[in-house]
């Protein structure tokens, strides 16, 4: 005869005890799991939509690295007369003026958004906030954080240095409007800067081109001086400075967020879960108890 093995068979009871305990609390697991999706249906059908609007952008950086190429050579001899020849500024600093606190701030300012990303704590009509003290009033760095952290995204593809500016926001038209005024304020706002610098770049080296008498650093001052009036001509002829549109923003017709049909899922199987694990939680207590009730019997006798 062979023996079985008493552990195989306290598994197949423990299995078979396991299944007959859900199939008995059936009504239980079905009632959770239909209040988890009818929960999870209201969700999605209240939560407000959100729309993704999308541009896709390149560095502007042939220009600007064709015109301070040649003067290369010229390097040790511009740093003697105190000229230093700008590098290029590379992608990381075009990401890290669209997220700086400074750029939103002139953004949010010029296009008066304070109270549109805070419109649920604003009285349109009385023109104040509904708050109960001047302290509780959202500021602007409220709003620009609020801009950093859940409307605005800029990501970078490192292989072909092309950027992917995002605006999320209620509304597609908003969201696609901002996402390009974005772009038009960021070549503005380096264009002018790139103006300015070259402006003083250019009244200092007319000024040193005055003042020097060596044939060889006269050269490299006139050579720079014509950089720098090169990059002052391209900066003022060139709307895209920084950044070149590929595709611009257009208003999306299909919403981001909230994803429903994941929301019911996920509600229906969590509630599915939630029922079985109700189901082991009260048999667990109905052992406590029968426990507990075994152990004052024992006690009595």
């Amino acid at each position: 005869m062979v023996d079985t093995n008493p552990s195989m068979e306290e598994d197949k009871i423990d299995l078979l005890e396991l299944i007959r305990t859900l199939l008995q609390s059936w009504k239980l697991i079905m009632g959770i799991t239909i209040i988890s999706t009818g929960l999870a249906v209201t969700y999605a059908l209240f939560s407000p939509e959100v729309f993704e609007a999308e541009t896709l952008l390149v560095p502007v950086q042939e220009e600007k690295s064709g015109t301070s190429s040649p003067l290369s050579q010229f390097g040790g001899l511009s740093a003697m007369a105190g000229v230093s020849i700008p590098g290029d500024s590379g992608v990381e600093q075009v990401v890290a003026t669209l997220n700086s606190r400074r750029f939103l701030r002139l953004f949010i300012e010029k296009k008066n958004l304070l109270t549109v990303l805070f419109e649920e704590m604003w009285d349109d009509e009385k023109q104040v906030w509904l708050v109960e003290s001047s302290d509780d009033e959202p500021t602007i760095l409220d709003a620009i954080t609020t801009f950093q952290k859940g409307v605005l995204s800029v990501g970078e593809d490192k292989k072909s240095r092309l950027i992917t500016l995002s605006v999320l926001w209620k509304d597609p038209e908003t969201a696609a409007e901002w996402a390009n005024d974005l772009v038009k304020q960021l070549n503005q706002q380096l264009r002018e800067q790139a103006i300015q610098d070259s402006r003083k770049r250019i009244g200092y080296l007319e000024e040193e081109l005055t003042k020097t008498t060596l044939k060889d650093m006269h050269n490299v001052l006139y050579n720079l001086l014509e950089s720098e009036k090169q990059k002052a001509m391209l900066a003022n002829v060139n709307e895209d400075f920084a950044l070149e549109v590929i595709d611009p923003a257009v208003a999306p017709e299909v919403r981001e967020k909230p994803k429903r049909k994941l929301i019911v899922v996920l509600g229906g199987v969590g509630g599915g879960f939630l029922g079985v694990f109700a189901v082991f939680f009260l048999q667990f207590l109905e052992k406590l108890k029968s426990s507990g009730k075994e152990k004052t019997n024992l006690s009595h006798v």
